[in-house]
């Protein structure tokens, strides 16, 4: 297994914790931007994580088959999710035409070439719905946390700032729509879009910093004094009253 997916591997109860609230919504909001309606199609939840995009799906209507590269993702919540199979975004598991919809919900964008990814899901479905996050994605929370860790010793995983660079280079509506293009898939849809999430507080923004896998294994190794003074700091660092986070995100349907 990569140092990446080791990371998602040991942050799989962090990331339930934490960045799974954003995540859920922002699945949801992907589901609602289909050219389709997915009742009763089949759809594979690909880098399904903790199932945020399985259960937007299966609100929805569809019917829903899971993969992740992390299977202890996959074990999380294990009884009350949908079938999964461990599985390379880029060597899917599946037969061709296996699906309707492949709905990836930022998953292509740790690739190093998201086409890749756009290529198996052409393979597999005559849809992809996908999103990455946009090159002007940003919130006060992600340096106050970064720099909390850092103070604890914490140090940026290679492999997370090589998905930093796969991430800007499809950060925008063109450079994603050529992503699908070189993938061999037909945009339909591609928009930028704001998603805020203006029920979180402080407490919540740290827990969803401190909870993505470049840092979740690193805190799991902490004692819990250590970890209270980590949070303390990030919380202090980002003052009582930061702005509402606002995830600015590429939403993306593509056929072929």
């Amino acid at each position: 297994m990569s140092d990446m997916g080791r990371a998602y591997a040991l942050g799989a109860r962090a990331w339930a914790d934490g960045p799974a609230r954003l995540y859920a919504h922002l699945a949801e909001v992907l589901v609602g931007f289909s050219p389709v309606l997915l009742a009763g199609r089949s759809v594979l939840d690909l880098g399904s994580g903790t199932g945020a995009g399985s259960r937007a799906a299966l609100a929805a209507g569809a019917r829903v088959i899971a993969t992740d590269f992390a299977a202890e993702m996959l074990a999380i919540d294990r009884a009350h999710r949908p079938p999964a199979a461990v599985g390379d975004a880029t060597a899917l598991p599946f037969r061709a035409n296996a699906f309707d919809v492949v709905l990836a919900p930022f998953c292509l964008n740790h690739l190093d070439d998201p086409a890749r990814g756009v290529a198996e899901a052409g393979r597999v479905a005559d849809l992809l719905l996908a999103s990455t996050y946009a090159t002007d994605d940003d919130h006060p929370a992600k340096l106050a946390v970064e720099t909390a860790l850092a103070e604890a010793g914490w140090q940026r995983p290679d492999w997370y700032v090589a998905v930093k660079s796969a991430m800007a280079a499809w950060g925008t509506v063109e450079t994603a729509s050529a992503a699908v293009v070189r993938g061999g898939l037909r945009p339909i849809q591609v928009e930028h879009r704001a998603v805020t999430f203006g029920e979180l507080g402080p407490h919540d923004m740290v827990a969803w910093r401190i909870g993505l896998a470049p840092s979740a294994s690193f805190v799991a190794t902490l004692s819990p004094s250590d970890r209270h003074h980590l949070e303390s700091r990030a919380l202090a660092l980002l003052g009582p009253h930061p702005p509402p986070i606002v995830r600015r995100v590429i939403l993306i349907a593509a056929a072929r």
